[in-house]
């Protein structure tokens, strides 16, 4: 069964996901992906635009670490760490960016638009890519962004997620000559909490309805401008760093 939320805001549709986890009926099983209980749904999330957002803080993080993140799909900031872990999500998608972009500024009505994260080598490392692909549609003007993901755990991943694509569709709007962007949706085949998480997830839920737990996305630029080029510095030192100890 599939769990269908359609929301016009961004954090509307994040906060309502998460609720519908929270209360999701408890799955016991361990494998690679279920090291214990878990809540899980299967999630299909549709968001009228996401042009001008408000961002949700419902993440174990800050705003440094956000825009960290952001850089490491964006930028590909992190992608000396494939070494270490097989792939990065930015190294697997990065050689057809240049060919989306193309393909969009070709001809809008594309359905070619495709960024293939998954592949089969990947595929059969013991922790393949959560995220499978990233499809771009253009309608009325504006870039539509289809995302899918296998895996995607719902408490201390999908804010981050959903953001770090929505600010590569940003990018890819931009260099396509694109002015706005439009609908995104969330396709999570299995969008899970695990035990160890559950009480945050309901401190989260709970916040929802007590206050609000959103900032704006100018306070997200701001934020950028003060930590971006400390965060692709210290990238870099760490790129130093692991080349070091590799040699």
């Amino acid at each position: 069964m599939v769990t269908y939320i359609h929301e016009t805001e961004l954090h509307k549709g994040i906060e309502a996901a998460m609720k519908a986890l929270n209360q999701a009926d408890v799955v016991i099983g361990k494998n690679q992906d279920r090291e214990d209980s878990l809540k899980e749904i299967h999630l299909l999330m549709d968001i009228d635009s996401v042009q001008d957002i408000k961002i949700t803080m419902a993440m174990p993080t800050g705003l440094e670490t956000l825009v960290d993140y952001v850089l490491e799909i964006v930028e590909g900031t992190k992608d000396f760490e494939k070494d270490m872990y097989g792939y990065t999500y930015h190294d697997l998608f990065s050689q057809n960016i240049d060919f989306v972009i193309n393909k969009l500024k070709e001809d809008p009505g594309t359905r070619q638009a495709t960024l293939h994260v998954a592949n089969q080598e990947a595929a059969r490392l013991n922790h393949p890519p959560c995220l499978q692909l990233i499809h771009y549609t253009v309608k009325d003007g504006k870039l539509n962004t289809d995302v899918v993901f296998r895996s995607n755990d719902g408490v201390k991943a999908v804010a981050m997620n959903i953001f770090a694509l929505i600010e590569l569709s940003r990018m890819i709007a931009r260099e396509a000559g694109i002015n706005e962007l439009g609908s995104y949706t969330h396709h999570a085949l299995s969008f899970h909490a695990y035990s160890r998480d559950w009480k945050a997830l309901e401190g989260y839920c709970k916040s929802f309805d007590d206050r609000d737990c959103t900032i704006d996305y100018e306070d997200y630029l701001e934020a950028y401008d003060d930590y971006a080029d400390e965060c692709r510095e210290k990238s870099i030192e760490l790129k130093v760093a692991q080349a070091k100890k590799n040699h």
